[in-house]
């Protein structure tokens, strides 16, 4: 896995580009920080996504 052990922050990531970046850093193993600044309801969906593969995620408010 290309990211192993790596924690990323993706910007955006409720939705869109963002989502699909973030679901696919977990797919490479990463850690994924969500940075969304509206809707916690959709990212939330995103964090279990990441955890059903086995990751670890967080939102992040800004």
């Amino acid at each position: 896995m290309l990211l192993e052990n790596k924690v990323v922050l993706i910007t955006g990531a409720s939705r869109g580009i963002g989502r699909a970046t973030a679901i696919e850093a977990a797919r490479q193993g990463a850690n994924v920080a969500i940075n969304t600044y509206k809707d916690d309801a959709v990212a939330a969906e995103v964090v279990a996504e990441i955890e059903a593969l086995g990751r670890k995620a967080i939102v992040v408010d800004a």
